[in-house]
């Protein structure tokens, strides 16, 4: 039986985030299914509006979760027990917009979102814009550090390392985001146009991966 030397590397990474990931959250109850629909897309509308007049383009705004569902809350009967009664249709939808990471235009967005008139709830969190370079560089670092490992592992034990025999990878996509800042609910500003104040200094974005290879040794 050929011997072999299994080796777990790994390629670590810190990104400057050059994007904000918002999410508007608008939902509500309604007691028909048509008029949470109409609800809906009544409060969708305000904050596109309100986007838009804000300077953020259509295209950057996406639907990320919409769904309606049946809601049912629990209520005391004449005997005094528990049962369920039927409250209506809650929906809710998502809208996710991105941007740059300029605390300008995070309050610009936030200005928006506040007076709106639709009531929302809103977080966001950090991110990159393209990642596809970055990976690319954890997955030769990893296995730039099997190598090493390898080498350092075969002298100490001594043994020959010998050909690659096979190279494991999970294919598990690290996430180029940061912690996500709390739902939160802004109150209506007096003028709708004027931006909300936000001086934040996001962390740097820490990101790993990890490839397995294995040698045969002699």
């Amino acid at each position: 039986m050929e011997r072999e030397l299994k080796i777990c590397g790994k390629g670590k990474i810190r990104l400057r985030p050059d994007t904000v990931c918002a999410e508007v959250v608008l939902q509500g109850v309604e007691k028909e299914y048509a008029g949470a629909l109409e609800k809906s897309e009544t409060a969708l509308g305000k904050v596109k509006r309100a986007l838009l007049g804000a300077g953020f383009g259509e295209e950057t705004m996406k639907t990320s979760d919409f769904r309606v569902n049946t809601r049912y809350e629990n209520v005391r009967d004449e005997k005094g027990d528990w049962r369920q009664q039927f409250a209506g249709y809650e929906y809710r939808h998502v809208l996710t917009v991105r941007f740059s990471a300029e605390s300008a235009r995070l309050g610009a967005f936030a200005g928006a979102v506040a007076g709106c008139g639709a009531d929302p709830l809103f977080s966001f969190s950090y991110t990159v814009r393209d990642s596809s370079a970055a990976r690319e560089w954890l997955l030769r670092e990893a296995v730039k550090d099997c190598a090493k490992k390898a080498l350092i592992l075969a002298d100490a034990a001594c043994v020959k390392l010998g050909e690659i025999v096979r190279i494991d990878y999970s294919s598990e996509e690290g996430i180029f985001s940061s912690r996500p800042i709390q739902p939160m609910r802004l109150n209506a500003a007096a003028d709708r146009t004027a931006p909300v104040s936000f001086d934040v200094a996001p962390e740097d974005i820490e990101v790993e991966d990890k490839v397995t290879v294995v040698w045969s040794i002699g």
